[in-house]
C-alpha cells in the first residue's frame, strides 16, 4: 500500500474516536468524505469503507448528546414521511410481479437513500448553533473550492476543449452531477464572500465564486448552464445590491462569447438539428415512460431503479432508448407514484417558503447575517430545482444537506430571537412578528 494511502487511512482511524465524543466533528468529516471524496485520490480507495466508518461513531455520538431533541421541525417530519413512503413503495414493488425483476436493485437503492436520509437527520440534530452551521458551510464551500481551483488551470491550458468531471466513484463523478453541485455551491461562496469577518476568507470566496462560473460552463452540462442562469436571474431580481452581480454576469458573457470552443457552443446552443432531435427525443421518451408507468401504478409507482429494459418495452414510445428519468420530478413520479411526488414537493416547498419568510423577517429586524444565509440556501435550492428539471438526481446528497441547513438556520434564528427577548426590557413589534413566524 502506498505511503499516502497509509497516512490517510491512519488519519481516519484516529478520527473515529473523536467522532464518537465530538459528533459535530463526525458531521464535518462525513461531509468531506461525501463531497471531497479524498479516497478517490488514492491508489486503493476500496480498501476502507470510508463513509460508513465515519457515520457509525457519529450516529452513536448523536444518541449520546441527545441530538434527537433538535429534530422537532417540519423538515424532519417531511423527511420521515418521505422515508416511510420509500419503504412502502419498495415493499409493494418488490412483491409486484411487474417489478419483481429489479427487486435486488430496488432494495440496494433504498439502502443508499436511507443512509443519506439518516445522516441528514443526524446533521439536523448535531449542528445546533449558527456558528456550527457556518463551519459546515465553510467546509462544503472549501471542498468544491478545491475542485474549482484544480479545474481552472486545466481549462486555461486546454482552452476548455475537454469536459470537467468530479472525482471517480463519487456522487459528482458525472459531468452533469458535477455541474449541478457547482451550481448549488456558487450562491454559498458568493454570500460567504459578503458575510465572513476575516478579509482573507472574503477575498478567497470572492475569487472562488467568480471561478465557479467557467467551471460550471465547462462541465458541458446544459442542465447546469440553465441552472446557473436561473440563479443569476433570481439573485438579480431579489438582491438590493445588484451591483455585486455585475462582474459575475460580465464574466459569464465574456466566456460564452469569446472563450468557448466550437464544440461547447454547438452543445449548448444545439445548433445541429440532429443534436436537438436526439436530445429532445431522449427526454420526451423518458418522461413519457415515467408518466405512463405512473398512470398504471399511481399510488406507489414502480419502486427504486424501475428504469429497466423490460419496463421500457411496455411503457416507452422508443423501447430501445433506455435511460434514467432525465428529471428529478419525473423520476420520483415513476419510482414512488403521485403520493411520493407530492411528499417530495412538499419538502421542497416547505424549505423554500421557510427560507423566504426567514429572510424577510431577518431583514425587517436588521439581522443581516441571517438574511444572507437564508438567501444563500434559497438560491442554492433554486439551482437544484431548475437543473433538476433536466437531471435525474432526486436523491442527491447535496440537496438533502441544504434541507438540513434550512432546518438548522430556522432553529438558530428562533433561538437568537428568544435570547434577544430574554435580554431586552421591551420587544419591538417587528421582533414579535419574526418570533411568531420562527416558532
Amino acid at each position: 500500500m502506498p505511503i499516502r494511502d497509509i497516512i490517510l487511512l491512519a488519519f481516519f482511524l484516529l478520527s473515529l474516536p473523536v467522532c464518537l465524543v465530538r459528533p459535530f466533528y463526525g458531521v464535518v468529516l462525513w461531509t468531506v468524505v461525501a463531497f471531497l471524496n479524498p479516497q478517490a485520490f488514492l491508489w486503493t480507495p476500496e480498501v476502507f469503507p470510508w463513509a460508513m466508518a465515519v457515520a457509525i461513531p457519529t450516529l452513536i455520538g448523536f444518541v449520546k448528546v441527545s441530538g434527537w431533541r433538535n429534530l422537532a421541525c417540519r423538515e424532519t417530519v417531511l423527511i420521515l414521511m418521505l422515508w416511510a413512503w420509500f419503504l412502502v413503495t419498495t415493499l409493494l414493488s418488490t412483491h409486484t410481479p411487474e417489478f419483481a425483476h429489479h427487486a435486488n436493485d430496488t432494495w440496494y437503492r433504498l439502502q443508499l437513500v436511507s443512509k443519506i436520509l439518516l445522516m441528514t437527520l443526524a446533521m439536523i440534530g448535531i449542528v445546533n448553533s449558527m456558528e456550527r452551521l457556518r463551519m459546515l458551510l465553510l467546509v462544503i464551500a472549501g471542498c468544491f473550492g478545491f475542485f474549482i481551483a484544480k479545474a481552472v488551470p486545466w481549462l486555461i491550458i486546454t482552452g476548455g476543449a475537454h469536459r470537467i468531471y468530479g472525482p471517480v466513484r463519487s456522487m459528482i463523478a458525472d459531468n452533469n452531477d458535477f455541474g449541478l453541485a457547482l451550481n448549488m455551491t456558487f450562491p454559498i461562496m458568493f454570500f460567504l464572500a459578503q458575510t465572513e469577518e476575516r478579509r482573507n476568507l472574503r477575498r478567497l470566496f470572492g475569487v472562488l465564486s467568480a471561478a465557479a462560473i467557467p467551471a460550471i460552463f465547462f462541465t458541458y452540462s446544459r442542465g447546469a448552464l440553465v441552472g446557473v442562469s436561473a440563479i443569476c436571474a433570481a439573485m438579480a431580481a431579489r438582491m438590493k445590491q445588484k451591483v455585486l452581480l455585475i462582474p459575475f454576469l460580465l464574466l459569464a458573457l465574456v466566456i460564452a462569447l469569446f472563450l468557448t470552443p466550437d464544440a461547447w457552443r454547438e452543445r449548448m446552443t444545439l445548433t445541429s438539428p440532429d443534436a436537438v432531435d436526439a436530445s429532445a427525443r431522449s427526454r420526451l421518451n423518458a418522461w413519457t415512460f415515467c408518466w405512463r408507468l405512473a398512470k398504471d401504478y399511481p399510488l406507489t409507482g414502480g419502486g427504486f431503479a424501475t428504469f429497466t429494459q423490460r419496463l421500457f418495452d411496455r411503457y416507452a414510445p422508443n423501447p430501445l432508448d433506455v435511460h434514467g428519468p432525465h428529471s428529478v420530478y419525473f423520476g420520483v413520479l415513476a419510482e414512488h407514484g403521485f403520493i411520493g411526488l407530492l411528499l417530495y414537493l412538499a419538502l421542497v416547498i416547505t424549505c423554500f417558503v421557510s427560507l423566504y419568510r426567514l429572510g424577510r423577517a431577518a431583514r425587517r429586524n436588521g439581522d443581516d447575517l441571517f438574511a444572507h444565509y437564508a438567501d444563500m440556501l434559497r438560491f442554492s435550492l433554486i439551482g437544484f430545482l431548475v437543473s433538476g428539471v433536466f437531471l435525474g438526481r432526486a436523491y442527491f446528497d447535496y440537496y438533502f444537506t441544504i434541507v438540513a441547513c434550512t432546518a438548522i438556520l430556522r432553529r438558530s434564528y428562533s433561538q437568537y430571537l428568544e435570547s434577544m427577548e430574554a435580554g431586552a426590557d421591551e420587544v419591538e413589534p417587528e421582533e414579535m412578528v419574526a418570533h411568531e413566524y420562527s416558532r
